[in-house]
């Protein structure tokens, strides 16, 4: 049985000793991997079965001479072409690196049947005023989100895909992309789908002049984007999160590969940019093979690792190649062990199940599909070292440690297997808002707890793991601009405000409470200290991490100076207030009669600590704790809170000493009866 980590291993043994069945989702980390230790061409194979277990559903769907699939899932706000051609685009690239790997056994007809499928589907997608046309692009659309990967498509299983068209078949193709070539474009990653369009064009001999300028424009404006260790701000997004991943580091990767001989100089940076990403990124995978939840798109789910196959294609990377197939691995292997299908066997959107209120406006049907980057390995041969090496341990698995990521100000730390990252500068813009504000703007992220939506979402924040600040009408507000002040392996210090000028119902207001923030860890606590300038009345809230459950059996913790929750499958979330904060709340949903919130749960419950209203300047203080071993989630003695310099005492944690300007003297902390 493969190692678990310190929190599934406490479970596991709690829920096995009281004889209850497992949930699903420890159920697989109990039973050893399907790939666990798998190497060679046994490991390649393992790969290549995953990857045809998701088309056999989809090609289920086939339809002679359409350009699109029926996938069972809400619509998006793009419109029915774009959806179309989404539901078409997406699973193209899980059959293209499926199709270019080395054919298994009995596969020949499978293989014959989907470049057959979507040979016909690309041409009939592409006649214009045909029944199946998707139609030209056009400014801002999401047309061109999937043209750019379409292109990508044609050129990583070209035999099977582009070269069998004819030459009047490949004309009409070329025209349709040629829709893209003057368009515009949103301010962030989507520069990248006019860049791969145009290369294609001009690769294929269809480029027209002023095509190379336009590439040039583009580049300079994504290179404006970057920020230091091939870590870049999406454009007007203004985030640090995934798509770091998913876009920048993919898709720079990609053109390298495919362009970049053109222009040596910027390839070498793009690659270069990504083996200074990836040294950080190793970081955010947990023991489980789960990354925490956060930033947009997260229904992407394995689309996470893709830039690890491409830098191990790319020969740009210094990573051990056995630790990244293990991550990798784990990773993909987490996600397809959870219930993340629906009822045609497809992926459906959500985290660790079906969950569709987590979709973004621009999330239809076919979106999850783009999880197919994450395939990005089996473009490797079976012969490759990647597959060949031993396995080596992910980061997580070692001793407790943080990686300081300072261009994206965020500190991404390990702890008993599990991986959380604190958020010291990532944002919330306007933009962003539309998605729900509650992917970027927690303190903290972290695998195995997830967090819980509100909505609409322009105009609510969730709770948990976050302060927020509520009005006596019931408005509530969170974070939303963030500026990093200290980052350490240790402790983060971040400046930010609470408040807006917009409403609904009347001009402007000033609504301005101003803080500073400082976060010091220890094994799966946080101590959190925020000091306050509030210009009007101010009520605030700290709530402690989202605790999911599977089934409604949440029990609440009140007694002494913590409160909390505790399921016997996930374990606690516990604060433990030490000022500012007097009253004991609880977000929960137990059961059905309000909608569901929790990203990975039907059921949920977060301890919040409440404030009285409060103006003028001040300290809200507490102590967060997350995990499975209840004698951790004891609460600490706050001994020594002289300013700069506090002294804390936990029953099995020993001794916590904090030293740093920042630290107020709070006095005599009492425990609460």
């Amino acid at each position: 049985m493969p190692s678990l980590p310190r929190r599934e291993f406490l479970q596991l043994a709690a829920l096995t000793g009281v004889g209850l069945a497992l949930p699903r989702g420890l159920a697989a980390l109990a039973a050893p991997a399907p790939s666990a230790g798998l190497r060679g061409a046994a490991a390649y194979r393992h790969w290549q079965t995953q990857a045809r277990r998701l088309l056999e559903p989809l090609q289920r769907l086939f339809v002679p001479g359409q350009a699109s699939l029926a996938i069972a899932g809400p619509a998006s706000a793009n419109g029915v072409p774009a959806d179309r051609l989404e539901s078409f685009a997406r699973p193209m690239l899980l059959a293209a690196h499926y199709l270019q790997s080395v054919p298994e056994a009995g596969s020949a007809d499978f293989r014959a049947a989907v470049a057959r499928w979507f040979r016909e589907g690309i041409v009939a997608g592409t006649t214009l005023g045909g029944p199946q046309a998707w139609g030209p692009d056009a400014n801002y659309h999401q047309l061109h989100v999937e043209m750019g990967l379409f292109a990508i498509t044609l050129q990583l299983a070209p035999d099977q895909l582009w070269h069998p068209l004819s030459p009047a078949e490949k004309d009409q193709v070329a025209a349709w992309l040629a829709t893209a070539r003057s368009t515009g474009y949103v301010d962030n990653n989507h520069y990248f789908m006019g860049i791969h369009v145009l290369e294609f064009l001009r690769r294929q001999g269809y480029g027209r002049a002023g095509d190379r300028a336009v590439v040039d424009e583009y580049f300079s404006r994504l290179e404006a984007m970057h920020r230091g260790d091939g870590w870049f701000q999406d454009g007007i997004n203004q985030a640090f999160d995934y798509y770091n991943a998913y876009a920048f580091n993919f898709y720079g990767l990609w053109w390298a590969q495919l362009h970049g001989a053109e222009n040596p100089e910027r390839a070498q940076r793009w690659r270069d940019w990504a083996r200074r990403f990836t040294q950080d990124y190793q970081h955010f995978f947990a023991a489980s093979g789960e990354h925490p939840a956060f930033g947009r798109s997260i229904t992407y789910r394995f689309n996470s690792t893709a830039p690890f196959g491409l830098t191990v294609l790319g020969a740009c990377t210094d990573l051990p190649l056995g630790r990244l197939r293990r991550l990798c691995t784990r990773n993909l292997d987490f996600f397809l062990a959870q219930p993340i299908y629906q009822e045609q066997g497809c992926l459906a959107i959500g985290w660790t199940d079906r969950f569709e209120p987590s979709a973004e406006l621009y999330t239809g049907a076919g979106s999850p599909y783009w999880a197919a980057k994450g395939f990005a390995p089996l473009l490797l041969p079976p012969d490759h070292a990647f597959w060949q090496v031993p396995e080596e341990p992910l980061p997580s698995e070692s001793a407790d440690g943080a990686c300081v990521i300072r261009p994206a100000g965020l500190v991404v730390r390990h702890t008993g297997g599990e991986v959380e990252i604190i958020n010291a500068g990532s944002q919330v813009s306007h933009t962003n808002l539309r998605y729900g504000a509650w992917k970027w703007s927690k303190t903290a992220y972290r695998t195995g707890r997830a967090f819980t939506c509100a909505f609409p979402a322009p105009t609510h924040w969730s709770s948990d793991s976050a302060l927020t600040l509520r009005l006596a009408d019931g408005r509530t507000f969170g974070r939303h601009a963030t500026v990093a002040l200290e980052m350490s392996a240790a402790h983060v210090l971040y400046r930010w405000a609470l408040g807006f000028a917009w409403r609904t119902d009347g001009p402007p207001e000033q609504i301005n409470v101003g803080l500073e923030t400082g976060l010091w860890w220890n094994a799966g606590w946080l101590l959190q200290l925020h000091r306050y300038e509030a210009h009007q009345p101010a009520v605030f809230r700290l709530g402690g991490y989202a605790l999911p459950g599977p089934d409604n059996a949440i029990t609440r913790v009140n007694t002494g100076p913590s409160f909390g929750t505790w399921h016997p499958a996930t374990g606690g979330s516990v604060v433990q207030p030490l000022t500012g904060c007097t009253a004991r709340e609880w977000d929960e949903r137990l059961d059905d009669r309000t909608p569901r919130a929790h990203l990975s749960a039907p059921y949920h419950a977060t301890p919040v600590a409440v404030s009285p209203p409060l103006t003028g300047n001040g300290w809200i203080a507490a102590l967060v704790w997350t995990g499975g071993d209840q004698a951790a989630a004891q609460p600490w003695v706050v001994g020594h809170t002289a300013a700069g310099n506090w002294q804390l005492t936990h029953p099995t944690l020993g001794r916590w000493a904090i030293k740093h300007s920042f630290l107020p003297a709070l006095g005599p902390v009492s425990p609460r009866s």
